[in-house]
């Protein structure tokens, strides 16, 4: 009995040091943690009443509203003639993005176009630009937002008896105060952009131009006047192909370089998948499928799967 109580004392002694320790510790670490937390309170304190620079808030405030605020926005738009044409149509395109719009022929892909330039006005829902609803402008309004947008046309759409110089000019001289001189330094920049001499090609006239010259022509005249938003109507249609990768890498280049935001409508489905950053699939007056190509190509949706073997 003696010896189990000496051999007990030790133990005891042995856990009340343990105890003791295991208390020192959690002890430690709520020091520590109070400390970190004085310290993180201490920052935002000083963050918090930082006097930041009048600049510096204007540029912070500019970045968060271009990153949250959709440059295009469609939203439940609705529109019919003698038929519906659109029902309940939404989505949305940012900064930088490619939006694609794909469907079967006759299905009304242009139309889009035509109500981002409000060139149509939906009967239900509405358009926004940069934020603001564009379907309640009066044509005066309307015009100013166009000049943030420029517009290749399918087949160009040149003026035939202009030559290249006038026809990418033509913009400059309706819609801005440019000298001669600048407006000749945008033309010449803008030709570069899209692979062209502007010493070879200002002097001709489309008809002298090659297929894929006069598309090039058309995007640089679409983008004179430097827009944010460049609208394309089937930019690829009729060219061979290596032609028409020309015209997609351009397409990507103001993404990438510019940070153009750009709507292209396509049947082109190699072409689409190789520019855009998402797809929009119409089909009985509606947007059924919006997503990156991968998704599209991933999607067991049966008709998805019908369109894209179809190609």
């Amino acid at each position: 009995m003696t010896d189990d109580v000496k051999d007990d004392a030790p133990r005891t002694r042995d856990e009340q040091e343990d105890k003791r320790e295991a208390e020192r510790r959690r002890e430690g670490r709520r020091v520590t943690e109070r400390k970190g937390e004085s310290v993180r309170a201490a920052i935002r304190e000083e963050l918090s009443t930082a006097e930041t620079p009048a600049t510096s808030r204007r540029e912070i405030e500019k970045a968060e509203k271009e990153s949250s605020t959709p440059v295009i926005e469609l939203e439940h738009v609705n529109l019919a003639f003698e038929t519906p044409i659109r029902e309940d149509v939404s989505f949305v395109a940012r900064k930088g993005e490619t939006i694609c719009i794909v469907g079967e022929s006759g299905t009304g892909k242009s139309t889009t176009l035509k109500l981002i330039l409000r060139l149509l006005i939906p009967d239900k829902g509405c358009v926004n630009i940069d934020g603001e609803d564009i379907t309640h402008l009066t044509f005066e309004e309307a015009l100013e937002v166009r000049q943030r947008m420029g517009m290749v046309f399918q087949g160009a759409a040149l003026f035939d008896s202009m030559s290249v110089f006038e026809n990418v000019a033509y913009p400059l001289r309706e819609h801005t105060k440019l000298s001669e001189e600048e407006i000749e330094q945008r033309v010449r920049e803008k030709l570069e952009f899209v692979d062209l001499e502007p010493d070879r090609v200002m002097d001709q006239l489309p008809s002298e131009l090659s297929g894929g010259m006069r598309k090039r022509v058309g995007i640089a005249r679409g983008m004179a006047n430097n827009p944010e938003i460049m609208l394309y109507d089937e930019p690829t249609s009729g060219l061979d192909p290596l032609t028409t990768g020309t015209i997609t890498r351009l397409v990507r280049k103001l993404q990438k370089e510019l940070g153009v935001t750009s709507i292209v409508v396509s049947h082109d489905m190699t072409s689409v998948f190789r520019m855009s950053s998402k797809v929009a699939l119409l089909y009985d007056k509606r947007i059924i499928f919006f997503g990156t190509p991968e998704e599209m190509m991933a999607s067991d949706d049966k008709y998805i799967r019908e369109f894209l073997g179809a190609l």
